[in-house]
């Protein structure tokens, strides 16, 4: 089950990777990249382009995070 939230998120990245994020003044240490994949579609004619990563963190929890122009959003939390 998921619970969907799509609330901006603070996150810090090196080398093309995200390495932990802060949500809700919370902050959460990236330990895996489960998934990453790229949507691109031209809606209305005004393209999306999002980078979507699947993580795992530092208190057992999964999420699907994602980077749009450059802001980076908390999609959905795995329960």
């Amino acid at each position: 089950m998921t619970r969907l939230y799509f609330e901006p998120i603070t996150v810090t990245w090196q080398d093309g990777r995200p390495l932990a994020f802060t949500w809700r003044s919370r902050a959460h240490r990236i330990t895996a990249v489960l998934k990453h994949w790229v949507v691109r579609v031209d809606w209305w004619r005004q393209e999306i382009a999002r980078q979507y990563y699947k993580v795992q963190c530092d208190n057992l929890g999964t999420y699907e995070i994602y980077q749009e122009r450059d802001s980076w959003f908390l999609e959905r939390l795995y329960d």
